[in-house]
């Protein structure tokens, strides 16, 4: 039986865009590849079911968390042992999921891992990343090219750890996240409140809590366009401003937590 089902959330796809995720997909044999369409026609339906994917249309757009949670629970019985979340602009070679389940499997305390990712001229994205405080958000949104902006940076992107360096990380990127079924089972999937940007900080946060860590696994690597888009739409903004509102509410905007889990992922480098 195969180890890994895959669901994707996508919105207004491009055709060549399915095609060369399709195509990284192929090197694998997945139990299930589902995707949860959200774009206001189904338009790509038939490319996508031609591409072997389990297309469901969802053209009220109920957001990202919302969507990929409608997967995982169409799949859950099938007793998978892993789920991958990944972004509709993510192109890897053959191999990488093979050498991360190996990961999986040999890492006992792991509920997720996410591998190292660079943007398709090379450039490495600095992913790895500590749990966000409201100052630290504000300055990347608003005052980006400051010192203070760099200052901060340095250390919420621990820029300190090697890129092929193996570690857990309190918050992962969602643009691809291979994660263990059952952790999911017991901690639950993304919180659906949070329409996109953000739920992968509180799934991260959470698996962490409950000993299930999140781990960076600089030795496989993925190709990712990364359109930033919350940085260049003002309505994208405002979404982006909403979901980080509801999580500093959710934990707290003086969170002391949030500081013992950050020492603790920065021990890994002392």
């Amino acid at each position: 039986m195969e180890k890994i089902g895959v669901g994707l959330v996508a919105y207004k796809m491009s055709s060549q865009e399915i095609f060369e995720l399709s195509k990284s997909l192929d090197s694998y044999n997945f139990s299930y590849r589902a995707v949860v369409d959200n774009s206001p026609t189904t338009e790509t339906k038939s490319i996508f079911e031609e591409n072997n994917w389990t297309y469901l249309s969802r053209i009220d757009n109920p957001g990202f968390g919302f969507s990929h949670n409608l997967i995982f629970e169409q799949f859950a019985d099938l007793r998978i042992p892993y789920h991958l979340v990944i972004n509709p602009d993510v192109t890897f070679k053959e191999g990488v999921i093979p050498e991360l389940i190996r990961f999986m499997d040999n890492t006992e305390n792991a509920g997720a891992v996410t591998p190292a990712v660079y943007y398709p001229n090379g450039e490495f994205q600095e992913l790895r990343k500590l749990l966000p405080s409201p100052y630290g958000w504000f300055l990347r949104r608003f005052r980006k090219n400051s010192r203070s902006l760099e200052d901060y940076n340095n250390t919420f992107e621990l820029r300190i750890a090697p890129k092929e360096a193996v570690f857990r990380i309190p918050y992962m990127s969602g643009c691809f996240m291979l994660l263990r079924t059952s952790a999911i089972k017991e901690i639950g999937f993304f919180d659906s409140n949070i329409f996109m940007y953000g739920e992968d900080t509180d799934l991260s946060r959470r698996l962490w809590l409950a000993g299930k860590y999140p781990y960076y696994y600089g030795k496989a690597s993925i190709t990712h366009k990364f359109a930033k888009g919350s940085h260049k739409s003002m309505k994208l903004l405002l979404v982006a401003i909403k979901a980080s509102i509801y999580y500093f509410n959710k934990w707290g905007w003086i969170d002391s937590q949030r500081k013992v889990i950050n020492d603790e992922c920065l021990k890994q480098f002392k």
